[in-house]
């Protein structure tokens, strides 16, 4: 260094890993754990949603059977309910059928224990609908709609429902046969919670 010159310090570098990586922090940490604990209650919480509605069908005498035919899974988005083999409408129809009506009127139940918001979807087969002028699109966002008015006349909330979508034919439940009327059905899906914001957001 000259004579004269104003020395220059270096601050330390943090320390890393042997990896090469920075070290997480004691609040990425607890985020992490926090998360953790959110996914592992909410799979609980999912469990015992599909117990309390598998007994809820046993419940009924109506639906008993039926209870056989109920497809519970989890996907990405939720816990997914629908029926599978047997078609939950009429071909062209909107109004879900009576076996529809009692599988939803037991799906509010499990719902209205749940702090989760409901995607409702409908969906048709894959032939097309002799009415010229209404589209499977427009048949299936119908069949939703219908589903969330029976869903409320049961007492879930306008506030509990997040999405009510019409997906035509374009997710058939039994892709090697899309024209089966099985394809004509509600998917509910209990939604996820949605992760917290980072304290440090900002819009």
């Amino acid at each position: 260094m000259q004579k004269g010159a104003t020395p220059v310090y270096e601050s330390p570098s943090p320390p890393t890993s042997p990896s090469g990586e920075q070290p997480e922090t004691e609040s990425q940490i607890d985020d992490a754990a926090m998360d953790a604990a959110l996914a592992q209650r909410e799979a609980e919480d999912f469990t015992r949603a599909e117990m309390s509605l598998r007994q809820a069908m046993q419940d009924m005498p109506e639906l008993a059977e039926l209870s056989r035919h109920i497809l519970i899974d989890q996907t990405p988005e939720g816990l997914r309910i629908q029926q599978e083999g047997r078609s939950m409408f009429d071909a062209g129809s909107a109004q879900p059928n009576a076996r529809a009506r009692l599988l939803l009127q037991a799906v509010s139940r499990v719902v209205l224990e749940l702090p989760n918001r409901l995607m409702i979807s409908g969906h048709t087969d894959a032939g097309a609908n002799p009415r010229g002028d209404y589209s499977n699109w427009e048949l299936s966002a119908d069949r939703a709609n219908a589903a969330r008015r029976v869903l409320a006349a049961s007492g879930v909330p306008d506030t509990q429902i997040y999405q009510v979508s019409g997906k035509a034919g374009s997710e058939p439940l039994f892709p090697d046969d899309p024209y089966m009327a099985a394809n004509r059905r509600i998917t509910v899906v209990l939604q996820r919670a949605a992760p917290p914001m980072p304290s440090d957001h900002s819009l």
